[in-house]
């Protein structure tokens, strides 16, 4: 058994999870990498989060860390957690998931073995209502992922991934205050981009996938979501141009290209493909928005990242077969 002199931090962003949070925290108790502290963040809940979480508290008293703030975003959660982290190494878990109970210490010993600072693994899709667990099949790489990444060959979100806490100081990574969607996929690029990563192979977070839906779910509207999801691109794409002295990528300007030549595309035609398909009866001034949109980003698809760029080639064929019998 591997020492564990190491303190890890688990940040728990919390909000009006009183149905959750006990068990979220349990499983992070319940870790056979026992030398953890729990960094709570509640984000200002209306709810009884805070009366079982001090209750928990009593119990454990030199694990558990209870920040209070006001209401501010779980960006801002998660940066007050990482300022108040005293381990060496952070991790995330969200107040309404789960991890197995292994989860820690298998990702702190392919960390020692490969000598990097920061792993992610697998995780699964919990469903609330059956219970039923299934495993978001993902490709697990080793070194420099970000391409990989950027090209959803890679599925990775916060609660599956642990780092030392000195690559995001030494780098200035935090979450964008106010950004509620996207604000992972940033954070995650930005880690990765500076620093190689290694894996579990195994899937080890459980994410709950809540009966009434999850926080993006409610993103409906193709202009919010749109809007949301380029502005998160947008600034990937200056970090890389301000960054590129530290990225670890041989090529950054083939970041840029996958950003303007595939994530960009994939965002107007997926949420036009989203919003053809929850609307029977199309309204014709979101209609010449998409088509707008199209124009902008969709004039060139990256062209090597097969069978996914074959796939959004079609789905764009899609869109516009249906908005030429509109």
């Amino acid at each position: 058994m591997m020492e564990q002199t190491q303190l890890v931090s688990v940040i728990v962003p919390l909000y009006n999870a009183e149905k959750y949070i006990e068990e979220t925290l349990e499983s992070i108790l319940n870790q056979t990498y026992k030398n953890i502290e729990i960094v709570i963040v509640d984000d200002g809940s209306k709810d009884q989060s805070s009366s079982i979480v001090k209750n928990l508290k009593k119990k454990y008293p030199e694990q558990i860390k209870y920040i209070l703030q006001e209401n501010q975003g779980v960006s801002v959660a998660r940066n007050t957690g990482i300022e108040n982290a005293s381990g060496e190494y952070i991790s995330f878990l969200d107040s309404d998931d789960l991890w197995h109970p292994t989860k820690i210490e298998k990702q702190i010993e392919s960390m020692h073995k490969n000598n990097m600072n920061a792993c992610y693994c697998g995780y699964m899709n919990f469903y609330e209502e059956t219970g039923e667990k299934i495993e978001n099949k993902t490709n697990f790489v080793k070194g420099d992922m970000t391409k990989a990444f950027l090209t959803h060959q890679v599925f990775a979100q916060t609660s599956t991934w642990i780092f030392k806490k000195s690559i995001v100081m030494d780098h200035t990574i935090h979450f964008t205050p106010g950004c509620s969607w996207g604000e992972d996929l940033e954070f995650l690029f930005k880690l990765m981009s500076v620093t190689n990563v290694c894996y579990v192979d195994e899937y080890l977070t459980y994410y709950r996938i809540l009966s009434g839906g999850n926080l993006s779910s409610n993103y409906k509207d193709y202009e919010l979501k749109t809007t949301k999801e380029l502005e998160v691109f947008n600034r990937m794409k200056d970090w890389i141009h301000n960054k590129s002295k530290d990225l670890i990528t041989d090529d950054s300007t083939e970041l840029i290209e996958i950003l303007e030549t595939y994530l960009f595309p994939y965002t107007v035609i997926n949420n036009a493909c989203i919003y053809i398909k929850g609307h029977p009866k199309l309204d014709k001034s979101k209609v010449q928005l998409i088509k707008s949109d199209i124009k902008k980003y969709c004039r060139k698809i990256y062209s090597k990242n097969g069978k996914r760029s074959k796939k959004l080639y079609a789905m764009l064929w899609f869109v516009r077969i249906k908005f030429l019998f509109s």
